[in-house]
């Protein structure tokens, strides 16, 4: 009986309190609707004066042009008259419109139109006589004080009606603040309800949690056993009872094994949790088997991978620790690993990276020694030209050498231009940087007999670090020409898009090889995914996304493996505005300058 009261209790003040809500709910939502209403009154009686000011300053602008051609008897000045003529009636009919509720600013629309037409009809006019040839006439009209009276006029019935809007606003202003506070107070209300309510509630479950506690032994035990286990949970997670049989797995671990926890509860660990050395394929020494015979915690040894239930080999790293209860016996064994696969292919691409720094420093080096013979050469070329007993032949000949040794200068440069990397953003322009990289690339693309098309409208310079744009299109194109077979094409596109906002410049790599697998497509720029065999990290697209994303861009992919169309096509979008580099580091070192 008593639990029976004990729980009306309950029931009836959760009840009351649910009815005091749903009240005040909807005591809330029709003050929502008054404000609604207020607010948009607000904005009705603000386009009101707005339209006023509009056409105010439209009639402005009319006769500001009308001066402007009686004075220069140019045309041009006319521009604005034109522009007013054209606009003042519309925005006259929005005014009715607007107004068309209010019976006092419906009186006073047919005075504002007719004298707007007078003065308009008077602009025109002196137009008229300008234009005919009759200057004195029009200069007389306009020193008459006809427009003036006109004008005069229109701001009075403006500034009546004005009057009107304003004090109409106040009124409603005042309104919409009323039901603001009215919305505050009844959200205030329903706050403090629900907080009272929750207290409530907590006093009742800790006062009920209290009877019941000389009750909870085996739960506490359990509990013990329940917070070691989650504790570890963002890594896989197998925990096992004292006879070393699989008892828990978390989702982690499920996916790691293989096996589900239907699969795998009430079997030895050893079978869930088969390991065994990375080289010799040995099985090593299962943890909880010393974990329950030491009761201490353990650790795995190093180089140790799971086999999973389909074959696959995972480099993990875990521990073992003991589950105890409240009197210190052992309940069981709690085993936490997770898998350092990524780890191995960060360390061993740290590795790939210092190995590919110290062949740019070397690169950047054997390019310095080569300038100074290269010099010599072409300075002797010079002179061989020059010489008068020299044959047409030979200096055909002498001509050619010299093209070649000025490609070998520029591919000097340009290796010395990616190990000097600027510290500040300067001008770029993208069709150059393209060029500039398509003639680094000039031999790879002959020797497979790759036709490039060009497409390069007018593109304004760009701010940005021109070696990491130069390393993002040379990720681009290079992957085009792995892409492509012999006799393929590739076709770069470049142009200026613009909107009101902002512009930017866009860049097309296209292709005609066999393109990207829709299975791809959305990991293409993830780190370490590649689809070429025996080359690459994985590495090219991500760096190129970062690039692009850091000075603002973005970049997307347009995948054609389907059908009878082949090929992909990358596109790159990169904003002009000097600001967007400002986020680039040495940016805040010195102002954006020269080019690339």
């Amino acid at each position: 009986m008593q639990s029976f009261y004990k729980r009306f209790s309950v029931i009836s003040g959760f009840a009351v309190l649910l009815a005091v809500l749903v009240a005040n709910a909807f005591f809330t939502r029709r003050k929502i609707d008054v404000l609604v209403q207020t607010q948009a009154g607000v904005a009705h009686t603000r386009q009101v004066l707005y339209e006023l000011s509009q056409t105010e300053s439209l009639l402005k602008d009319a006769e500001t042009g009308q001066r402007g051609f009686l004075y220069t008897g140019d045309s041009k000045y006319l521009a604005p008259y034109n522009a007013a003529v054209s606009q003042i009636g519309p925005h006259l009919d929005n005014l009715d419109k607007l107004t068309e509720g209010n019976a006092r600013q419906q009186a006073l629309m047919p005075r504002l139109r007719d004298t707007a037409t007078l003065k308009l009809t008077e602009l025109a006019r002196t137009i008229e006589l300008f234009r005919a040839g009759r200057e004195d006439e029009a200069a007389k009209f306009v020193l008459s004080d006809v427009g003036l009276r006109h004008m005069t006029e229109i701001r009075q019935i403006m500034a009546q009606m004005q009057d009107e809007e304003t004090t109409i606003e106040a009124v409603r202003t005042e309104q919409y603040q009323a039901s603001i506070r009215g919305t505050i107070t009844s959200v205030y209300l329903a706050s403090f309800l629900a907080v009272l309510g929750l207290v409530l509630l907590a006093y009742y479950i800790l006062r009920e949690m209290a009877t019941r506690e000389k009750h909870a032994a085996e739960i506490r035990a359990r509990e013990q056993w329940f917070r070691v286990t989650l504790t570890s949970i963002g890594d896989a997670v197998i925990a096992t009872d004292e006879h070393g049989k699989v008892t828990f797995l978390n989702p982690v671990a499920e996916k790691l094994t293989g096996k589900t926890l239907a699969e795998a509860r009430g079997r030895p660990v050893r079978e869930v949790f088969p390991i065994v050395n990375e080289v010799t394929r040995k099985p090593v020494e299962d943890p909880v088997k010393k974990v329950l015979e030491l009761g201490t915690v353990v650790g795995l040894a190093n180089h140790t991978v799971i086999e999973r239930s389909d074959g696959a080999l995972i480099p993990i790293e875990d521990s073992a620790a003991p589950i105890r209860g409240d009197h210190g016996g052992l309940l069981g064994v709690v085993l936490v690993f997770r898998d350092v696969t990524q780890e191995r292919k960060t360390q061993e691409v740290m590795r790939r990276t210092e190995k590919l720094a110290a062949a740019a420093r070397l690169s950047a080096t054997v390019a310095h020694e080569i300038n100074n013979p290269l010099e010599a050469v072409v300075n002797l070329i010079f002179i061989a030209r020059q010489a008068d007993d020299a044959s047409p032949g030979v200096v055909h000949a002498l001509d050619l050498a010299d093209q070649e040794l000025q490609r070998v200068a520029h591919i000097t440069r340009q290796t010395l231009g990616f190990f000097r990397e600027s510290n500040a953003p300067e001008a770029v322009s993208i069709p150059a940087l393209i060029e500039s990289v398509l003639k680094l690339y000039s031999n790879r693309l002959k020797n497979k007999n790759i036709r490039v098309e060009r497409d390069f409208g007018h593109c304004p310079p760009i701010y940005g670090m021109p070696g990491e744009l130069e390393q993002a299109v040379s990720n681009l194109l290079s992957n085009a020409a792995d892409a492509v077979g012999h006799d393929g094409t590739i076709v770069v596109r470049a142009r200026c898009v613009e909107n009101s906002a902002s512009a930017s410049v866009e860049m097309i790599v296209e292709d005609d090889g066999p393109g990207i697998a829709s299975e791809n497509v959305d990991r293409i720029f993830e780190p370490f995914f590649t689809t070429k065999e025996d080359v690459g990290t994985g590495l090219g697209l991500w760096i190129t996304k970062e690039i692009v994303s850091r000075h603002g861009g973005n970049i997307l992919v347009r995948a054609r493996a389907n059908g009878e169309t082949r090929g992909a096509a990358f596109t790159v979008t990169l904003p002009v505005n000097a600001e967007s580099a400002m986020s680039l580091p040495g940016a805040a070192n010195g102002a954006p300058g020269g080019t690339a």
